[in-house]
């Protein structure tokens, strides 16, 4: 059986530049993995099968299937495995666990598969997927995102340490972009720059640059965002933003011990929380025996 383990992903800026007109957004972010993972576990079979943890089929409307056939189609091959899917990354968290785990899934068939392609090659396939899938092929753990989320700078980010939380309400991707063609909100947000602050430890640029356009206009709508972040600050972090299309909000810590206090003191006002730290693999496979 190969195992794999997939990564969930924190914006720690986001900005919008414009509205295209073929319907998508060009965006400018920060994106960096972090230790919160879904996993994949995959057989061989003879058809491709998908399914939950509790054995229950999943649609074909799933990322990890999409992915699958995606690749399949690309190279002439049947994806004959079954595969489960283990999530813990939750859903409309603004933390990117479908994307992830449509990376994961990539990944594996160019294993299981034999194909020696650079992440790059993979990239196109990725992004007709979805936006975010693409930065989950990256070997860093760490880039600026542009364009849709397909133009990619790999970055060296020191480890960071977080706490993630989200309030009880979500905001599905496509109702975040509404809410922004409604009422276009611009952030000073440089996403270089906030690297560049990170690699040395700047916390005032980076709390300068920590900034998200969907924020403002999501916290209208769920006032929690502005709650949870407001809790973050006051309990030590260092910045706080909400990640991504939301709701989940990221708080950024000195250190490990930090976070772990900061989140007993949050996680009663949150519907989910956990500690996380950035890691430098967004996808990580390994066999393992099955059961």
């Amino acid at each position: 059986m190969l195992l794999v383990r997939c990564a969930a992903k924190v914006n720690l800026c986001l900005s919008i530049v414009r509205r295209r007109e073929d319907g998508y957004h060009d965006l400018r972010s920060l994106m960096v993995a972090v230790s919160l993972w879904d996993e994949l576990h995959i057989v061989p079979s003879d058809r491709f099968g998908l399914e939950d943890e509790a054995g229950q089929p999943l649609p074909q409307s799933n990322t990890v299937w999409r992915a699958a056939h995606l690749l399949a189609q690309e190279v002439g091959i049947s994806p004959n495995f079954t595969v489960r899917l283990l999530k813990r990354i939750p859903s409309e968290a603004g933390l990117g666990g479908g994307s992830s785990d449509a990376a994961g899934m990539l990944k594996a068939l160019q294993k299981l598969w034999g194909l020696r392609w650079s992440w790059r090659r993979l990239v196109p396939l990725a992004a007709r997927i979805g936006a975010d899938v693409p930065f989950f092929l990256v070997p860093t753990g760490a880039a600026i995102a542009e364009g849709i989320g397909e133009r990619l700078t790999p970055l060296w980010l020191p480890t960071l340490w977080m706490v993630l939380v989200m309030p009880e309400a979500t905001m599905p991707t496509k109702d975040a972009f509404d809410l922004w063609d409604a009422h276009p909100t611009q952030v000073d947000a440089d996403p270089m720059a906030l690297a560049e602050a990170l690699s040395r430890g700047d916390w005032a640029q980076i709390r300068h640059h920590t900034q998200n356009a969907f924020e403002p206009l999501i916290a209208i709508r769920i006032p929690s965002v502005t709650d949870l972040k407001a809790r973050l600050m006051a309990a030590g972090a260092m910045a706080a933003v909400m990640s991504g299309s939301g709701t989940s909000v990221v708080g950024l810590f000195a250190d490990a011990m930090a976070a772990r206090r900061a989140l007993k003191m949050v996680r009663p006002f949150a519907a989910w929380g956990v500690v996380a730290h950035s890691v430098r693999r967004s996808i990580v496979l390994r066999w393992g025996r099955k059961g």
